[in-house]
């Protein structure tokens, strides 16, 4: 199948533009080439496509799984006899020699250059064969390939990323053609809309996505980033975590792969462009405690010192939980020892519960050139109603939060079930019950036109 799809999977993926970039026509092809390994490593295509693009990763849409394809000059079952125009189609339009569905960012694509597609397909064309026949993606009915004709005249604004801000001066406009064309951000971190469009009335205000929560990415001081310098992006994006956040997820795989890769320049561009897009508030300010928990030692001790032993209780006091599994690195007081500062760690306070959830469930795997950061995950040891009783505790103690996360909420958000539009749920029958309506019109004015023909007679 030639279908080239640069999927961004989960959490957001963050990929830059190549550090001073010349135009390609320019370049040589041994640096065009170079340039073109660049730009697919910052646009993070190994995490949809493998890490010798073969394809054959299962994306999970809410309408259904999307398969990544092999986008390997393999002739019989890659990209080896797609030409470089269908190659700029599927780029910049979502078209090559069949119609792409939107989980490949082509709204966001469409605004790259010439010289940056030819250097990708300069890239592409000699990487290693291999041959891997994928799963057909089918989405089955109404969700059928030909149709995105339809969304593409709704939502796809040819050269113009959604949401994309106007800045001025070289640094901001790199910034921007990073964050909203080839590192396409906002595909995970803005809310979707009635047909899954991205809602460009909140860009870059966070979006769920497979369970998780893409958070907010604007500079606002309620729910995004304005407490986040410049180079506390930078050190997230170089090295996964800051003072405020750690990679956790499929991000901790982006960190790992790709923006950990990108350079000086091109990461200061980002955090620049971030600090400059409109502040968008997603949640009230925090009240209630500081981060100091009051905690009553003596009820907090472990049974004969083994974390293992209280996690495998029944217990669903959130406290000792807490204390048995968590407080040897975060410390009683959620402070740290040998691991972030609970009461700093922003998804901690966050609205949504999602991260936390998935955190203490699946825990962290992020490698990095610089240090392999690791916690475990206790989804095999604590039932649901366990871990939400410490994603409740730490919650409330540490990030001032005041609601209760329920077993019920921790066995949607594991699910990784995504929810959408009543319209979108009821797609199947609202096309058919439109095809009916249709038929039964056409009849009517067949049987008019019969009628009338007759009474001329």
């Amino acid at each position: 199948m030639r279908v080239l799809i640069l999927a961004a999977s989960v959490f957001a993926a963050m990929s830059p533009l190549a550090a001073n970039a010349q135009s390609g026509s320019d370049a040589s092809g041994g640096d065009l080439v170079k340039r073109g390994k660049y730009l697919a490593i910052a646009g993070d295509c190994s995490s949809c496509h493998a890490e010798n693009f073969s394809g054959g990763e299962k994306i999970e849409s809410p309408i259904g799984a999307i398969y990544a394809p092999n986008i390997t000059p393999d002739e019989k079952t890659g990209i080896g006899d797609m030409t470089e125009a269908e190659f700029e189609g599927a780029l910049r339009r979502g078209k090559s020699d069949t119609w792409l569905y939107p989980a490949m960012s082509y709204t966001h694509y469409t605004g790259l250059t010439d010289a940056d597609v030819k250097a990708l397909w300069a890239y592409f064309k000699q990487v290693k064969p291999v041959e891997n026949d994928v799963p057909e993606t089918d989405l089955g009915f109404p969700f059928v390939r030909p149709a995105m004709m339809g969304w593409n005249t709704l939502f796809l604004d040819k050269g113009h990323p959604p949401g994309a801000v106007d800045v001025s001066g070289d640094q901001l406009q790199r910034g921007r053609y990073l964050v909203e064309t080839l590192e396409h951000c906002s595909s995970c971190h803005s809310p979707r809309g009635t047909l899954m469009q991205e809602d460009t009335s909140k860009h870059l205000a966070g979006g769920a996505l497979n369970g998780w929560y893409a958070p907010n990415l604007t500079p606002s001081d309620k729910g995004g980033l304005g407490d986040w310098s410049e180079a506390d992006i930078v050190a997230y994006l170089s090295k996964g975590r800051n003072a405020h956040a750690v990679a956790g997820g499929e991000m901790g795989l982006v960190v790992s792969r790709s923006t950990s890769k990108l350079s000086s320049d091109d990461l200061t561009a980002i955090a620049k462009y971030l600090k400059a897009v409109k502040p968008v508030d997603t949640q009230p300010e925090a009240s209630g405690p500081d981060g100091q928990a009051t905690l009553d030692l003596a009820a907090l001790e472990v049974p004969n010192g083994d974390w293992q032993s209280v996690v495998g209780h029944d217990t669903t006091d959130g406290a000792t939980l807490y204390q048995g599994a968590c407080a040897t690195c975060h410390g009683m007081n959620g402070q740290g020892t040998a691991a972030p500062a609970l009461s700093k760690i922003s998804d901690v306070s966050a609205t949504n519960a999602a991260n936390v959830v998935q955190v203490i469930a699946h825990g962290i795997n992020m490698p990095n050139d610089a240090r392999h950061v690791a916690m475990p995950g206790f989804q095999r040891t604590m039932s649901d109603a366990q871990i939400a009783s410490v994603a409740s505790y730490v919650r409330t103690n540490f990030g001032g939060v005041d609601g209760e996360v329920t077993q019920g909420s921790v066995a949607n958000i594991l699910s990784g079930k995504q929810q959408v539009s009543w319209i979108i749920a009821n797609a199947a029958q609202l096309a058919w019950a439109a095809i009916a309506v249709a038929v039964l019109l056409v009849l009517a004015l067949i049987g008019w036109a019969v009628m009338r023909t007759r009474r001329r007679a």
